[in-house]
Formats: structure tokens, C-alpha cells, sequence
């Protein structure tokens, strides 16, 4: 699609992303990991839009703008738009759908599951309509067409980004141009080496071996891989991250993280670490955490049956065989830590020992060391989440304090719920 074929998207975030707390306590939905980039960073990078307005919860506003200053944050629509479900990923068949909904010359909407797609308003149906009422399908059913479609790749469910993403990220990788790698000697290759893409300033130590068999891998700028790591594709390693002897398969390492053991078909937003042996398999990481040596996950249940999650108090069946942990954003690990399938750990917690059960955000968890769940204070949270960002010389900026103040509001309720108690942590 041309540049300016689409003149202005409204990207919308719809009621799903509750369902994929805690990762979408700290982002809005289309922030979200998805591929190389985020949703968002997709759909701008495929419509090429004249603009980009976005609609997002109201407490994120000041850090998307941060985030993305090339967007406007939910001004009156008032000509004719595109309008688009942040948690739609746009790949080849997404696309096409999209092409041929603007070339039909009516208002019309795409919808899938009961939820909007994807839809073109005119500025005449765009007066009867509020912007807050996108996502009625009812109500838009009233002033246009409406299409059910089956086939696009529009996110629900936490497993289904662990579903889609290594489709996503071949169909991405498969795009790339093959300029800058240069595979040094004592690399070992296995398949063809034109589907491995390294980018400037990367070093891949001897001894290492890169596996494109079953999908090219992406290595990015300033990337350091120490021998002997395995990257078996397809594979993303962000910007200026680091390998250290580790086994990377199916995997997206987002941008100045740090990875050592084994990372199996998972996905890591930047800035976080998993730096010595243990094992992360199926599992979504959000950025700025820390797991410690020896952290583990389970992804297979000892029955080898199909995985179920806790959503918003619904115990829902995954229907995978194959499935980690959700992790937060500013999550600490310990040493040792070991968590069982499907489990999700909240914003800036702490965890230890085995975690057998879903974790509120802001709590220091170790019960199977024989400690009460307790809540963290939430200026020294604050002060471990500077001390981290400091070591990547960044500062913590204050419309992310505020953030963080707020979702640590937000979820007081949920570490109620869960009997935790305001008291001094006291190992003995």
C-alpha cells in the first residue's frame, strides 16, 4: 500500500486488553510486542497513513506521547478515517482485506468474534457516532455494511501472541534485504545463509552455530553473541543486546536485554535480563525485569494435557499443550525461582522460591520459603526500579513515576483480595 493511499487511522484499544494484564497495566494494548516492533509500530508501517490518531485508556496518554510523538491522542474525528483494532496484527492477508474494504466506496465494517476489526467511516456517519461507541457493534451495524471475517490475526488471549508470533516474525524476516550480514568465520550455519541478517557493529563469537532451517534469524545492531550460543530461527535479537552462551529457539529478544540458558519460543520486551542458566519456554516478558540464576518456568503440564489460565477470575482452557508465564513489567526473580504453567506475575513484584499461583502486582511472594504474601512499598519499588535503569544510563522520567503510582493504586484491591499484608520483609 502506497504512502498516503490511507490518509487517517484511528487505532482504537478495545476492552481485550484486560485480558492480557499484567503486561497491558504499564502499555496500551497496541504497545504490545507483537513481531519485530508493536502493533502500533506495525500498522503505521504498513498503512503509511497522512496521520495517526490514537484512542487508549486515559492514564497512558502522557506516556504514549512520550512514546510515540508522532501520533495525536483522540481528537474529534471529523473526515473520513480508518478505523483499527489495536490488537490487530497487519500482515499480507490483513492487508488485502484493508484494500479492498477502502476500494468499495461504502461505509463498512470488519468483524471478528463479536469484536471490530477493522472499519472505514465517513465523515457523514462519523457525526452520528461517538468516538467511544467504536467498538458497539450493534450500533455501527445501524449505519453500515458489516462483514464477518475468520481469518485475520486479531489478538484476544495472551497465548495467542505466543500463538502468532513465529508466523509473524517469518513472514516479517522473509521481507528483509541481506546487505549487511556477513556470517564470520567459525560460525556455523545450518541451512542458508541468506536468511540470517546481521546488522552493523555486531560481533558473533566462533563456536557459535545459527540455525535458519526452520526460519531466518535477525541479529541487530551492536549485538554481542558469545560462543557457543545456538539461535535457531525464526529469531529476533534487538539493538545492542547480549548473548551469552545461551540457546535461543523461536524467540524475540527485544532491545538491550541480556540473555544466557535456554529461551524458547518466548517473547521479551527490551531492557530486561535473563543472564544465567534456567530455562524460559512459551512464556511473555515484559521490560525492565530481572530473572535471577537459575529462574524456570514449566511449560508442560506432567499430564500433557491442555493448559488452562486464570482471566479475570475465569479459569479458560488454552487449548495448548505448550504454555509458560506472564510476567510484568519491573519483575524481580530471584535465584531459583521455579513457576508452574500458565502463571501470571504482576507488575513490579518480587518472587522467590516456587510460584504456584498467580502473583498481584507490587508484592513479595515466597510462600513455599514460609512468608505471607506482603506488599511492597511503593517507594522502594521505585528506588530499585532507578537503580536498574540506572546501569542502562537511563532515568526514570517522571510521567513513568506517575504511571507506576497509579497502576500501584489501581491494583490495591487485587493484593487485597489476595491476603496481602503491609509489613517489613523479614527473612529469618
Amino acid at each position: 500500500m502506497k504512502s498516503g493511499y490511507v490518509m487517517k487511522v484511528f487505532v482504537f484499544e478495545d476492552n481485550a486488553y484486560v485480558n492480557l494484564l499484567p503486561i497491558t497495566y504499564t502499555r496500551a494494548s497496541f504497545e504490545v510486542r507483537v513481531g519485530s516492533r508493536t502493533f502500533l509500530e506495525n500498522i503505521v508501517e504498513k498503512l503509511r497513513p497522512e496521520e495517526t490518531i490514537v484512542s487508549a485508556r486515559k492514564y497512558l496518554e502522557p506516556v504514549i506521547k512520550e512514546r510515540y510523538p508522532y501520533v495525536s491522542l483522540d481528537r474529534e474525528l471529523l473526515e473520513d478515517v480508518l478505523i483499527v483494532n489495536g490488537l490487530l496484527y497487519i500482515g499480507g492477508k490483513e492487508l488485502e482485506l484493508i484494500k479492498n474494504l477502502l476500494t468499495e466506496g461504502v461505509d463498512k465494517a470488519l468483524i471478528k468474534d463479536g469484536r471490530l476489526v477493522v472499519a472505514k467511516l465517513s465523515e457523514r456517519n462519523l457525526r452520528k457516532i461517538r468516538q467511544e461507541l467504536f467498538q458497539d457493534i450493534e450500533l455501527l451495524k445501524r449505519y453500515m455494511k458489516a462483514e464477518f471475517v475468520e481469518d485475520a490475526r486479531l489478538i484476544t488471549y495472551p497465548w495467542e501472541l505466543i500463538n502468532y508470533f513465529p508466523e509473524i516474525l517469518r513472514e516479517e524476516l522473509s521481507k528483509y534485504e541481506n546487505e549487511h550480514s556477513a556470517i564470520p568465520s567459525g560460525v556455523y550455519v545450518r541451512g542458508d545463509e541468506k536468511n540470517i541478517y546481521v546488522e552493523d557493529g555486531s560481533v558473533i563469537e566462533p563456536g557459535s552455530i545459527i540455525d535458519v532451517r526452520n526460519g531466518p534469524v535477525y541479529i541487530g545492531r551492536n549485538v554481542e553473541v558469545e560462543s557457543p550460543s545456538r539461535i535457531i530461527g525464526p529469531s529476533y535479537i534487538g539493538d545492542s543486546s547480549m548473548v551469552f552462551a545461551a540457546r535461543i529457539e523461536t524467540s524475540i529478544i527485544g532491545e538491550e536485554c541480556r540473555i544466557g540458558g535456554e529461551v524458547a519460543y518466548s517473547v521479551i520486551h527490551k531492557y530486561s535480563n535473563k543472564r544465567h542458566f534456567g530455562f524460559l519456554g512459551h512464556s511473555y516478558v515484559g521490560e525492565w525485569v530481572n530473572l535471577g540464576a537459575g529462574f524456570t518456568n514449566s511449560n508442560l503440564k506432567n499430564t500433557y494435557g491442555e493448559i488452562r489460565m486464570n482471566i479475570g477470575g475465569r479459569n479458560i482452557n488454552t487449548g495448548r499443550t505448550f504454555l509458560g508465564c506472564i510476567i510484568g513489567d519491573h519483575v524481580r526473580a530471584s535465584i531459583g525461582a521455579l513457576v508452574y504453567t500458565a502463571k501470571r506475575i504482576g507488575v513490579g513484584s518480587q518472587i522467590h522460591g516456587v510460584i504456584f499461583e498467580d502473583i498481584p502486582s507490587f508484592t513479595f511472594y515466597a510462600k513455599s520459603l514460609g512468608l505471607e504474601l506482603i506488599e511492597l512499598d511503593i517507594e522502594k519499588v521505585l528506588k530499585s526500579v532507578e537503580r536498574m535503569m540506572a546501569r542502562r544510563r537511563i532515568s526514570l522520567r517522571p510521567v513513568e513515576e506517575k504511571l507506576l503510582r497509579r497502576i500501584y493504586e489501581d491494583t490495591a484491591a487485587e493484593r487485597s483480595l489476595a491476603g496481602a499484608k503491609k509489613k517489613e520483609i523479614d527473612f529469618k
